[in-house]
Formats: C-alpha cells, sequence, structure tokens
C-alpha cells in the first residue's frame, strides 16, 4: 500500500502549486511527522487530531494518540496531547502533556521564519520533555525547508541534536514531506478536503506514515485523522459581502411597512416616529422598553436585551440600526440606555446621520459609549412610552450539558458523568432576582459508577442551589451583588461581588466574598477498592464551614482582542494562592491558558497548567415568549489540567475554585466581560452584521 501511496504522487503534475501549509504533527505541535517546522497553526484555527503512534520509554508502539492545538496569534501556537498507551491491561497507561511554540517577529517573511517551543511544559513524569529551536525557509512556492537543533529527554533520541525536513505541496489538498528527526528519517503522505467542500471552512485531514528507519515504526501502519475548525464563523471578511447584498432589502421592507401610507403626506411627527421605532423593538422581542426625548434634537431609549443573549453586541447593533433607519425627520441624535433588571448598564449617545452612514458608507463608528452609568438612575428626561412589553416576573429557563471529566489519569484515558443543568431565574424588582438551578444525571464513563473510585463526584439528580440576588449601581463605575440561599446541594450561604470597571473597559477589578456552612455532617468514607488500613485511602475531612475571599485584577487589550487576569485569594478547598489566566477572543468563541498554583494548610502547593474554551450554546437570538424564555448557555466552558513541577502525574484534588454561581455580575450585567467601549469598537463590524444577518 505504501508503494501505491509514493508512485501515486509521483505522478502528480507541477502545474499547480501552493506554499506549503501548517500541518499537526504526530507530536502534537505543528510540523510534519515528528519534527517542528516554523510554520506555525493559522490563527484561530483549531486542529484536532487522532493518531495511532504513541511514543514509550522503550520505543514507539500502536496505541492511542489525541492531538489538539490552536492558533492563538499569528506568532503564538499552543497544543496538547492524550496519550493512551495500550499494553492489554483494564485501565492501561495515559499521558497529558502541553506545548507551546513562539515564531520569532520582525524577520522578512522572504528571507526565513524562526521559532522556538518547548513540548511537554513543566511536566516530570512523562517521556515528551524536549526543547528546540528550528527555522523554515520557502522555495519554489510550492517547497519549504527546515533545519532546527532541539534537546530532548526522548529515550528515542528524537530532537535531541540536529533536525530537519523537508515538504513539498503540489496542491492544497496533498502535501508529502520527508525529516530527519535527530535519529531517524521518515517520509510521510499528508491530505486534506478542499476548503469549499464543507460549511464554515471545516476540513477533514489524514496523515499516512509512509516509511521510516525506525524498526518499530516498520511494524504496522501508523496515521493520523483530523479536523481543522475555523473557530470565528462570522468574522469581517466573511459578512462584508453579504451585509452589502442585503443591506437595502433589509432597510426597505421595513420603510414599507409605514411609508405606503404615508406617501404624498407631511413627514410624520416626533410622537410618530416614537411609536415606529417602539413597534419595531416589540417586534424584535425587547422588553421594558421607554421612548422620550432627552431634548428637543435627541432621542431616548431605555429598554432590556433579553433575545440577543449570546453577545450584547448584536441586541445594540439592531437597536442602533432601527434608530438611524426609523428617526429620520424630527431628531438629529439620539440616547440609547440598555438595562438589565431595570438597572442601566451601558449608555450610548451619538449622531443619527453618522451612524446611518457607519452602516450604509462604512464610514467610522463615532458614538460615545460609557458604562458608568450611576447617574442615569436619576434621568431627566421626558418619556411618553413606558415599559412597552414588561419583564416583571417573566421566567427565564437556561439550559446546558454539564460536564465533570478526568482526563490522563491513572485510571484511563477519559472518564465523566454527565447531566443536563436546568436554570430557573425570575425577576423581581430592579436589581432583584431569584434564581434555581437542576441537575438530571444522564450518564457516566465506569469509573464515575457507584462504588467505583470516582463515585462521589458523580453528578447526581437533584436541586442543587436556589437563591435571592439584589445588585446596586454605585457611583463611580461600580456594582454590588449580594446573594443569599442554598449552595452544592447541602450548604447555606451569603455571598456578595463588587464589581469596577474602567471609562474604556480596559481594566476590571472584581472582589469575591461568601460563607458556606454546611447543613449535614458528611460521612467519611474511604475511597473504593482501597485499603482501609493506609491513611491514603481516606480522603480528608470537609470543612463544616467554608469561607471564600477572591480578589481579581483583569486587563483587555483591544488590539489583540485578549484578556490577562490574575486571582488571589482563598477558594473554596480553603486552598489559597494565585490563578493567572491568558483568554483570547475569537468571536463569540473563547480559548484559555490558565497557570493555578495554590497551597492548603499543611500540604505541598499543587501546581497546574490549563488549555481550555468556550462556545456558545445558543442561537444569535434566542426564542422568547411574551410570557416565558428558554435558552441555552451563552459561554459554555469546559478545560483540560495537568500536573507540573512533580514527578509524578497522580490523581490530585482539585484547586483553586472561586465558588461564583451561573448568575453573577459578569454574566448578567457585563455581557461575560464584554461590556465596553474599547471592546464594542474593536468589534465594530458585529454592529452592522447583527442588524443586517441576526434578525
Amino acid at each position: 500500500m505504501k508503494r501505491c501511496i509514493l508512485f501515486a504522487l509521483a505522478l502528480l503534475p507541477f502545474t499547480v502549486t501552493a506554499e506549503p501549509e501548517a500541518t499537526m504533527s504526530f507530536q502534537g505541535y505543528s510540523g510534519l511527522i515528528n519534527t517542528p517546522t516554523a510554520t506555525l497553526f493559522d490563527e484561530g484555527k483549531f486542529y484536532l487530531q487522532y493518531g495511532n503512534q504513541v511514543e514509550t520509554l522503550v520505543g514507539y508502539r500502536n496505541g492511542d494518540n489525541y492531538n489538539f492545538g490552536v492558533g492563538l496569534w499569528e506568532y503564538v501556537e499552543v497544543s496538547g496531547r492524550l496519550a493512551d498507551y495500550d499494553f492489554g491491561s483494564e485501565n492501561g497507561i495515559t499521558d497529558l502533556s502541553a506545548n507551546i511554540k513562539l515564531r520569532i517577529p520582525f524577520i522578512p517573511k522572504d528571507w526565513f521564519s524562526l521559532a522556538v517551543g518547548m513540548q511537554d511544559v513543566g511536566g516530570a513524569a512523562n517521556v515528551f520533555d524536549s526543547q528546540y529551536a528550528v527555522a523554515t525557509k520557502n522555495f519554489f512556492t510550492d517547497v519549504n525547508f527546515s533545519l532546527g537543533m532541539g534537546k530532548s529527554e526522548s529515550n528515542q533520541g528524537r530532537l535531541d541534536g540536529v533536525f530537519a525536513g523537508i515538504a513539498w505541496q503540489p496542491y492544497q489538498w496533498a502535501k508529502l514531506s520527508a525529516e530527519y528527526d535527530a535519529a531517524d528519517t521518515q517520509l510521510a503522505l499528508h491530505l486534506s478536503s478542499p476548503k469549499n467542500w464543507l460549511n464554515s471552512g471545516i476540513q477533514l485531514t489524514t496523515d499516512i506514515l509512509v516509511s521510516s528507519t525506525n524498526e518499530e515504526l516498520k511494524d504496522d501502519f501508523y496515521y493520523g485523522l483530523g479536523l481543522t475548525i475555523p473557530l470565528e464563523f462570522n468574522g469581517t471578511n466573511n459578512s462584508s459581502q453579504f451585509r452589502d447584498k442585503n443591506s437595502k432589502s433589509k432597510s426597505t421592507q421595513e420603510y414599507n411597512q409605514f411609508d405606503d401610507a404615508e406617501s404624498g403626506i407631511a413627514a410624520p411627527s416626533g410622537t410618530v416616529e416614537r411609536l415606529r421605532v417602539q413597534e419595531l423593538l416589540v417586534k424584535e422581542g425587547f422588553e421594558a422598553i421607554k421612548i422620550g426625548e432627552a431634548d428637543f434634537n435627541t432621542v431616548y431609549v431605555e429598554l432590556e436585551n433579553h433575545v440577543y443573549n449570546r453577545n450584547q453586541i448584536d441586541g445594540l447593533g439592531v437597536v442602533l440600526g432601527i434608530l438611524s433607519k426609523h428617526i429620520q425627520h424630527n431628531y438629529s441624535h439620539f440616547k440609547l440606555v440598555i438595562k438589565e433588571r431595570e438597572i442601566p448598564i451601558l449608555a450610548v449617545n451619538g449622531s443619527l446621520a453618522e451612524y446611518d452612514a457607519f452602516l450604509r458608507d462604512n464610514q467610522p463608528l463615532k458614538v460615545d459609549i460609557s458604562t458608568d452609568t450611576f447617574s442615569i438612575q436619576q434621568r431627566d428626561t421626558r418619556v411618553d412610552v413606558q415599559d412597552a412589553n414588561s419583564s416583571w416576573l417573566k421566567p427565564r429557563f437556561t439550559f446546558w450539558p454539564g460536564i465533570v471529566s478526568t482526563i490522563g489519569t491513572e485510571l484511563g484515558a477519559f472518564d465523566a458523568s454527565v447531566a443536563l443543568i436546568s436554570h430557573l431565574e425570575l425577576p423581581l424588582w430592579p436589581g432583584a432576582a431569584v434564581t434555581a438551578q437542576h441537575t438530571t444525571q444522564v450518564a457516566e464513563t465506569k469509573h464515575f459508577k457507584d462504588g467505583e473510585y470516582f463515585s462521589d463526584k458523580k453528578q447526581k439528580t437533584g436541586l442543587k442551589q436556589y437563591s435571592f440576588h439584589q445588585t446596586f449601581s454605585l457611583p463611580y463605575s461600580l456594582k454590588n451583588m449580594s446573594s443569599v440561599g442554598r449552595y452544592r446541594d447541602t450548604y447555606n450561604y451569603f455571598s456578595n461581588e463588587v464589581r469596577w470597571q474602567s471609562f474604556g473597559g480596559s481594566h476590571k477589578v472584581n472582589l469575591l466574598t461568601g460563607r458556606y456552612e454546611n447543613q449535614i455532617t458528611p460521612v467519611r468514607k474511604p475511597y473504593p477498592s482501597c485499603n482501609l488500613l493506609y491513611i491514603a485511602c481516606w480522603p480528608k475531612e470537609e470543612p463544616q464551614q467554608r469561607d471564600v475571599v477572591v480578589a481579581k485584577y483583569q486587563y483587555y487589550n483591544a488590539n489583540l482582542n485578549a484578556s490577562a487576569e490574575l486571582q488571589v485569594g482563598q477558594y473554596w478547598q480553603q486552598d489559597k494562592g494565585v490563578v493567572v489566566k491568558l483568554e483570547r477572543m475569537f468571536g463569540d468563541v473563547t480559548l484559555n491558558l490558565t497557570y493555578k498554583d495554590t497551597k492548603m494548610d499543611n500540604e505541598e502547593a499543587n501546581q497546574f497548567i490549563g488549555l481550555g474554551f468556550s462556545i456558545p450554546l445558543t442561537p444569535r437570538k434566542d426564542f422568547n415568549n411574551k410570557y416565558f424564555q428558554v435558552r441555552g448557555k451563552p459561554k459554555w466552558q469546559y478545560s483540560v489540567n495537568t500536573l507540573v513541577g512533580k514527578d509524578h502525574n497522580n490523581l490530585t484534588p482539585g484547586s483553586a475554585d472561586t465558588a461564583q454561581n451561573f448568575y453573577n455580575l459578569d454574566s448578567a450585567f457585563y455581557n461575560n466581560n464584554r461590556l465596553s467601549s474599547e471592546y464594542i469598537y474593536e468589534n465594530s463590524y458585529r454592529l452592522k452584521q447583527a442588524y443586517y444577518q441576526a434578525r
């Protein structure tokens, strides 16, 4: 079969050429077969691969190898690998490792590319540890050559010295590569589906090891099967043509509802225009609408957006578009106030003509945006439409999958408990709400079943928490939320959260405090299938009272569309320490890197690094009935973590748990930290996109 593959590739004509693209190696980083190149994963793309080549202390073996990686920025790539060694035992041996690669900037592209990287960052209990530097030069458009130097702990000698590789890509869907990995020489074929075959740019990939000088790699057929997924499906480039095609028709349809009846008569009065806007806003599903005049030249609108829940910027774009298209005769400016539970959270002021030019003629966005809304509560505005489409006592149901999982443990590659989480939110008076959360257990793997090792972490069916929340808006951009109720089955609690945000939104500070008192005395049981005489078989006694105090500082950089967060405090497990989190946004999808270093009293510190993501599990426009609402979670998160700084990978209790409710200031009032002028200006294309596409 390998000879047939080589013969077929040799017959490929040279008529179509393409610069070799980044592909995932069997080691998880971007590269050829087992060696890296200086060509990084494309920014904003997620790479996933299953392969059967696994490296062990005694050589290469046929096993299960799961690789994943992403291009965070043009010069930064992160990836991970879960290796499952199959030696015929029930549980086998697994290993979870992380990699990072950085491309050196400021080198002209027609010279060469230079990158440095680490495999198995901070790890100690595995066989993948290596550091390297590699340069890549492109020749003849469709050929590139890589040369590097590495230092490795691999018993096979991989990357321990000078390594080199060459790739030839005659078509976008086919590439042939050869490499010397400092110990062995390999030849491989890489295939991918054309980019226009599947929706949203998703590609299927196949990697086949054709030949190797390593004796162990000659014995089996080694391959990789993968997916390449763009993380931002609704980018600016993809949406611009759609906007241009549909902008006129969308506006014309709206105008025809009113203009046909008005043709040949005088321009409508201010009252008629305001009522026209009110009707359109109610039709879109906005709630608690108030419309009036801020002054003779400024139309004033207040409302709550509970229909565009995935991202508040979509709701903002729809409202501003309606105002600019339907307030034409009596006002030159607008003032829009977005509220949440009748508390103002965002104020936008601007010229109607300038915003219409932004929509129609691609002029720059020119609006004033502020989240310092305390003074708006004492508004001096004449309002003639009061609380249209009221949201009072309207129940809102949110559903999402709950997953408690372990990855790469001593018991197996993956174990999980899966449940359906149901969340009820009932708004009361301004700033007040009652919430409740129910869990319905759906399925679990073997080690989460009753009597097994993870049975105490299994999600069980029942009402898990219920709370009353009261939120206040305070001067100097401060907001405060106080909560009281039942938490995690058996804990009565009281918590308080204070949040401050700078004028532009670059800086944010949160202070979380809470006391949780267990209403039952937990029964201390030994771990399943463990010798009762060993102290290690008995879990530590759970504290009857837990105090949580966590301070957070977050910095958002609009140019990078990313944020960095520092947490310091005492967490749910009563561990104390710090968490550093870097989050990169790709539309409504985010990727994050975390580092945790926490310590419980009289115990050694635990350090973790993690790679996680969040995705919206709800459409851009949610279902919103007059009497109730059903929606998905706008930011569903999942992450994998690995222990670092130790000479083992033993199971370690979770750390840095902030015990924060789903209903909190960041999620309910600040659009998951995306409610600021800097974020809105950086993502202003979403305003146009929402008005012309999302409705």
